[in-house]
């Protein structure tokens, strides 16, 4: 308590000497003195950034999606993003980790994609429109009732509204030769991922054909070395990301960075 109250008086006395000098604020003051380091947090509103036109679509539930949310695929995830499937011939122009709005008769649901929707066991909803996307249940009944079934629904991408960082997660399996992992938490969705490791020249990372979210890469020291990825998003935003020394099967790390708005 003592510590704090020198602190406050110092604070004070700075800031009376600074207006005394016409040279800046209080409130410019609490900044410096702020405890809040996270330069990503969020500008103006949740859903700053970009955006798309508005499209039309096609809306079915899947009740395998138990979860209402998504927090399983991303911890931080803002409350009222719900799972989503998309068509598979969609997914290279919507890949996982876009975020949605999601519109049908003037009621309106966010949702982020995190997966893909077979068109060969799916062709009889797939052909009906060319923007196909698998709700979980209870984010189909925020739209309508479900014994509606399937609903025509207008939707556009838009920014992911996290404050934080992006994170890396590695795949279990993983060794010396062969790194797997999943990024998550990204405000826009990767296009491309590349890996360095004890400095060298960036390798693309490809994506695994049997789950999509997840990027595959072969070489040496890929658990021990000193890794390093370079990450651009669907805009052309690049990033490098810190430094991680070490992986584990299953862990997850901090990227230290995320896209701009």
């Amino acid at each position: 308590m003592k510590y704090f109250k020198l602190f406050s008086s110092f604070k004070a006395i700075v800031c009376i000497a600074a207006l005394w000098g016409g040279l800046c604020s209080c409130s410019g003051l609490d900044g410096i003195f702020s405890d809040d380091k996270d330069d990503n947090s969020l500008k103006e509103s949740s859903f700053t950034g970009k955006y798309t036109e508005p499209t039309t679509g096609t809306v079915t539930f899947y009740e395998g999606y138990n979860a209402e949310s998504v927090a399983y695929y991303v911890p931080q995830i803002e409350n009222g993003f719900y799972k989503c499937a998309v068509s598979e011939s969609k997914l290279a122009e919507l890949p996982p980790g876009t975020a949605l709005e999601i519109t049908y008769n003037g009621t309106t649901i966010h949702a982020l994609i995190t997966d893909l929707c077979p068109s060969s066991s799916n062709s009889n909803w797939t052909s009906k429109s060319s923007y196909f996307f698998d709700l979980a249940k209870n984010a189909f009944t925020k739209l309508a009732d479900e014994s509606l079934g399937v609903i025509n629904v207008t939707f556009k991408t838009i920014p992911y509204p996290t404050k934080s960082n992006i994170f890396f997660q590695a795949k279990d399996g993983i060794n010396e030769n062969w790194l797997a992992g999943r990024f998550y938490n990204m405000r826009y969705p990767l296009q491309k991922v590349e890996i360095s490791i004890n400095g060298s020249a960036y390798k693309q990372m490809t994506r695994l054909s049997s789950q999509n979210n997840w990027y595959k890469v072969d070489g040496q020291n890929l658990i021990s070395g000193k890794k390093k990825f370079r990450l651009t998003d669907v805009y052309g935003q690049v990033i490098e990301t810190s430094e991680i020394s070490y992986v584990a099967a299953m862990g997850t790390y901090n990227c230290g960075k995320n896209f701009g708005y």
